[in-house]
C-alpha cells in the first residue's frame, strides 16, 4: 500500500518531546551478490536478526526460477529474505514485482572470489558438485549466468564484474534500496543493521563454512 510508505513519518509518543521516525517496512530483502560472496553468511545473519530467510533451499530455487517467468513467485513469497541463485539473476524483475524491497550486494576481492568459484566447480573440494549432473537446475542457472556450465576463469570474472557494475548502476540514486557489502574489508553488522533499521546483535557477524580444503578434508574453509 502506498509503495510501502503508508503510515510513515515523524511522530511523537503521548506527552513525549523526542521525535520517532516511522520508516517503511521493506516488502522483502534480497541478497543479490553472486555465489561465493558470503551469501551463506548473509543468510545466517538475516536469520539471527529474526527474518525468515532462504538460501537456495530444497527445491525452492527451481520453483522460484520457473515461477518468476509469470512475474511473481508464490514459493518466494513464503519467505521474507532470500539470497543465492537464482535471486541475483532476477533483481530487476524482483524490484518490479516487490516494490519497496531492500537489496544487498555482497562483493569480494576478485582473486579470492575466482579461486572460491574454481573450487566450487572441483569435486575434490565440493562434495555436492556431483549433484549438478543429477538435478539440472544448477546447470540451468549457471548457463543463464555465465553462458556455460564448465569453469572458465575469464568468462566468470567478466560476469562477476559486469553483474556488480550493473546492480550498482540499476540502483543509482537509490541509496535507501541498495547496500553494497565488501566482505573482505570488514563489512558486517554495522552496515547491515543500519541499512535494515535493526538493532545490532552482541555477537560476531557469522562466517559460514561450506568449501572443504583438499589437503585437510577434516577442516573447512570459509564460504567466502
Amino acid at each position: 500500500m502506498n509503495w510501502g510508505k503508508f503510515g510513515c513519518g515523524t511522530v511523537y509518543r503521548n506527552f513525549g518531546t523526542q521525535s520517532v521516525e516511522l520508516k517503511p517496512l521493506a516488502t522483502r530483502i534480497f541478497g543479490v551478490g553472486l555465489h561465493k560472496t558470503a551469501t551463506t553468511s548473509l543468510h545466517r545473519a538475516l536469520s539471527i536478526l529474526g527474518f525468515d530467510s532462504l538460501h537456495w533451499g530444497r527445491g525452492e530455487a527451481p520453483a522460484i526460477w520457473n515461477e518468476m517467468t509469470e512475474g511473481r513467485s508464490k514459493t518466494l513469497e513464503r519467505f521474507y529474505a532470500l539470497s543465492d541463485l537464482p535471486i541475483p539473476l532476477l533483481y530487476k524483475e524482483l524490484d518490479k514485482a516487490y516494490p519497496g524491497s531492500k537489496f544487498i550486494l555482497t562483493v569480494r576481492d576478485e582473486d579470492k572470489w575466482l579461486e572460491s568459484v574454481r573450487r566450487m566447480w572441483n569435486p575434490a573440494y565440493n562434495s555436492t558438485r556431483r549433484l549438478w549432473d543429477v538435478y539440472p537446475i544448477s546447470h540451468t542457472l549457471h548457463r543463464a549466468l555465465y553462458g556455460r556450465t564448465s569453469f572458465d576463469a575469464e568468462t566468470m570474472l567478466a560476469t562477476y564484474r559486469r553483474h556488480n557494475a550493473e546492480v550498482v548502476e540499476y540502483f543509482r540514486n537509490r541509496d535507501e534500496d541498495l547496500l553494497v557489502m565488501p566482505m573482505d574489508y570488514g563489512a558486517g553488522w554495522r552496515a547491515l543493521c543500519s541499512f535494515l533499521g535493526t538493532d545490532q546483535p552482541q555477537l560476531p557477524y557469522p562466517t559460514e563454512y561450506v568449501t572443504r580444503k583438499l589437503e585437510t578434508p577434516d577442516k573447512d574453509e570459509p564460504e567466502y
